[in-house]
Parts: structure tokens; C-alpha cells; sequence
């Protein structure tokens, strides 16, 4: 039927060693109407907030290898997988490498293009992991 959207079917899932460099950011997109005299109109576009995840911790050479890896074989082509919050597993820090444990689990896809900072033994990734399910 045309028009109907297919779910995101995820085949991978993000290293455990690479979960823990992540901060977790909620949003919710609003429409926003601004007016001359200063006033504005806003309205939600929807009723659950997304979630998107943030590399925020700098990574050894070996986590920056790994991280170049994935993106390059899975994430550059726009394919959802799966990423586990590791606060929220159960018990918290619980990693599975089959995606199946769903507790902490989210599907997600990358956005924006790879950014890399190269620095002494510790490096940064710029670049955010959007919640699509």
C-alpha cells in the first residue's frame, strides 16, 4: 500500500565498550509560530519526547578504531541498529550483543556526517544518534 512506512529492522548492535561514551538527550519537536510584536505560539508535534544519544566521553585509539569500524559497515549507509543505555539495562551495565535483552535497548540511526578530533592517547567523534522506534 503506498504511503505506509515500513519498522525499522535493525541487524547489529553498537559495542559494549562504545555504549559508555554516550549522554542521552530527550526532544520534542514543537511548531513554533513567532510574531512582530514578540509573542510566539508553540504546539507540540508529538506526545512522547525521542531520545538521541551524544558522544561526549573521548575515546582511546583502540574505542576510535572500533567506533570508525561500525560506522563505516553499518551506520554510514543509514541502517538502523540497535544501541543498549546502559543505565537502563537490567541489571544497569548489561550489554547484549544480540540485541534480544530489551530493557535499555533503542533502535537508532546516525545523524549528520562523521567528525573526528584527534588528540593526545584521548579522541572525540562528533556526530548524534537519533531514536527511530
Amino acid at each position: 500500500m503506498p504511503g505506509t512506512l515500513k519498522t525499522a529492522q535493525p541487524s547489529q548492535v553498537m559495542p559494549a565498550g562504545l555504549c559508555s561514551s554516550f549522554q542521552e538527550m530527550l526532544y520534542l519537536d514543537a511548531d513554533i509560530d513567532e510574531y512582530s510584536d514578540g509573542r510566539s505560539t508553540r504546539k507540540p508535534l508529538a506526545v512522547n519526547a525521542r531520545r538521541s544519544f551524544v558522544q561526549v566521553r573521548p575515546l582511546t585509539d583502540t574505542m576510535l578504531d572500533t567506533l570508525r569500524a561500525f560506522y563505516l559497515t553499518v551506520a554510514r549507509y543509514g541502517r538502523p541498529f540497535y544501541f543498549y543505555n546502559l543505565r537502563e539495562t537490567t541489571p544497569p551495565g548489561k550489554w547484549d550483543a544480540t540485541g534480544a535483552s530489551l530493557p535499555g535497548r533503542y533502535t537508532v540511526v546516525w545523524e549528520g556526517g562523521w567528525t573526528e578530533s584527534l588528540n593526545l592517547m584521548r579522541h572525540t567523534a562528533g556526530f548524534k544518534l537519533r531514536e527511530v522506534a
